[in-house]
């Protein structure tokens, strides 16, 4: 869906998290309870959100840049609804003129009383395993931001997958 809300993309390589050398850490233990579902695959039907949302928490941003003309940057967030949890993913249209802002909703798990970071990262951890099993999606190739997900958490994601 269109929206008039951006994330921040950074222009230069200074505005980039430090990503080459970092502590290895694992990811934190799996939310008791947490399923989480890849909305794409098990749709929500009526219980699909209306609108953008509203309370959110950053998780992260990362790109992918395999030619000039093809690339992907996501921009992950965690909202919490009375029933459940969702990722979205805030991403540019820039194929179409003027550019604009969109939101998706890419996975959900029933609402359960966890750490959010601790659920962003298994409900992140899902979405790129789907993402590289039906989509071929390879690694990211950098870190664009951080946000309740440090450089190293993500890396601890991507280990798990790639």
């Amino acid at each position: 869906m269109k929206t008039k809300h951006h994330s921040f993309i950074p222009l230069s390589p200074e505005l980039l998290p430090r990503q080459k050398l970092n502590e290895v850490v694992g990811l934190p233990p799996r939310p008791e309870g947490l399923d989480v579902k890849i909305e794409w695959e098990h749709r929500l039907k009526k219980e699909h959100p209306k609108g953008s949302p509203r309370k959110l928490t950053f998780v992260c941003s990362a790109e992918w840049s395999w030619s000039p003309a093809h690339h992907r940057i996501a921009n992950y967030y965690l909202n919490p609804k009375r029933k459940y949890w969702f990722l979205w993913n805030n991403w540019v249209d820039d194929q179409a003129y003027p550019w604009t802002w969109h939101w998706d909703v890419l996975a959900y798990a029933p609402r359960i009383e966890a750490d959010e970071c601790s659920v962003a990262a298994y409900m992140l951890l899902e979405h790129w395993k789907s993402d590289a099993e039906h989509g071929h999606l390879d690694q990211y190739h950098w870190i664009n931001n951080t946000g309740c997900l440090s450089v190293e958490d993500i890396q601890a994601v991507a280990r798990e997958i790639w």
